[in-house]
């Protein structure tokens, strides 16, 4: 992706045409494309999802190797919703004796640097 810009090509088309799109993802590569999405999320046509799923780095390098950083991660909400995009929050996945006691401080975090949503996704 950061070497082909699929998603940067994909979102141009979107763009261009007019077609609503929603992103989730784990990646502050989100934020390359931040010129589009603005522009889109001000046709009311853009929205953004990030998942976090622990605040802990330790824990996160365990449960997703290759992912953004929890501070990434929360970095792109700031810059999403500075931009004037919708960004939710994802705590995702959680699971229990791992990660579910820190759901309070995910939401916290994610809602302090600007996402307006939030949804869960419980591993059973």
């Amino acid at each position: 992706e950061r070497e082909h810009r699929i998603t940067r090509a994909v979102l141009e088309v979107l763009e261009r045409t007019g077609h609503p799109v929603g992103i989730v993802t784990k990646s502050a590569l989100v934020m390359r494309d931040i010129d589009i999405l603005a522009r889109m999320a001000g046709r009311g046509l853009a929205k953004v999802a990030i998942s976090v799923t622990t605040l802990d780095r330790v824990i996160a390098r365990k449960m997703e190797p290759r992912a953004a950083t929890p501070p990434r991660r929360l970095e792109a909400i700031k810059a999403l919703s500075a931009a004037g995009i919708p960004v939710a929050v994802m705590v995702a996945p959680i699971v229990p004796a791992i990660n579910d006691s820190e759901i309070e401080r995910i939401l916290t975090a994610a809602c302090e640097a600007g996402a307006s949503e939030a949804g869960y996704v419980l591993l059973r």
